[in-house]
């Protein structure tokens, strides 16, 4: 693994010329998006909304004088593979950021359409595959290189109202564990992103109940992407919550930290149990 990244030099030539953010409009993607192009990267952001993304791709040029491009895109549509190979053949990427993927409102599994667990598992699962695989395989070529899968600390157990959420950010959490493993011996790092709760307009408009009694603490998107760029190349997982906070959750007996994961669902969504 990297760990000698001191300058902005360095971090240009071995994750430059070009990053790509997928679910980079907003939040952790657009101070991704911010911190890289201070380090000098050009940048594709991708995302749903045109709008947000074409504003943020044009503060971006205009503060960091670098090369942005916009995609239009729905991670959860038909053919993801197909737009995977069209943007990654566009550009050399160094840098690979798959951020997309927060839930938007929970509740129980059978009390929702079939359709909205498995546009979970598309965004969650099948498009970091898609885009990995693509990514990869010329970062291995070029013998640099860095992916990062954004996950989430309810990767942790499995959790009532969130069970198909859960489930689908375990997978991002351990395929990046086991890239890591494979593609380190060839200088490209591999890394899942545990982001914890954070200050985002996804969350906001998700319904999450956060207030001064909630005893619910977003974190700073900006301090997530930098903190997560300080580990890229030092470990296949970071925890935003820092590793005590995972490692107390790995010391709790499943059931007892699915209960506990369970009950906080329903109380940052204001559901009565």
């Amino acid at each position: 693994m990297n760990n000698t990244l001191d300058t902005k030099g360095d971090f240009l030539k071995r994750y430059g010329p070009r990053a790509l953010i997928l679910g980079g409009s907003e939040g952790i993607g657009s101070s991704f998006a911010e911190l890289l192009a201070g380090h000098g990267l050009d940048l594709t952001l991708v995302a749903r909304n045109l709008e947000t993304l074409e504003r943020t791709a044009a503060d971006l040029r205009a503060r960091y004088g670098v090369a942005v491009d916009t995609y239009r895109l729905d991670l959860t549509g038909p053919k993801i593979e197909d737009h995977a190979a069209t943007i990654l053949k566009a550009h050399d990427y160094g840098l690979v950021i798959y951020n997309a993927g927060a839930t938007h409102g929970v509740g129980l599994f059978l009390d929702a359409p079939a359709e909205r667990a498995l546009n979970l598992i598309r965004l969650n699962c099948i498009g970091p595959v898609a885009f990995a695989h693509h990514a990869l395989g010329k970062m291995r070529e070029r013998g640099r290189g860095g992916l990062i899968l954004v996950s989430s600390m309810s990767a942790m157990a499995g959790a009532g109202y969130v069970a198909t959420y859960a489930a689908a950010k375990s997978f991002e959490m351990i395929l990046a564990e086991g890239l890591n493993w494979e593609l380190a011996r060839e200088g490209v790092d591999v890394m899942g992103l545990v982001a914890t709760l954070t200050d985002t307009p996804a969350i906001a408009r998700s319904g999450i109940v956060v207030d001064a009694n909630s005893g619910f603490t977003p974190m700073d998107s900006h301090d997530v992407a930098a903190g997560a760029l300080a580990h890229l190349g030092r470990t296949p997982v970071w925890f935003a919550a820092g590793e005590a906070t995972a490692q107390a959750l790995r010391d709790t007996p499943r059931a007892a930290l699915t209960e506990a994961m369970s009950r906080n669902s329903a109380a940052l969504w204001g559901i009565d149990i």
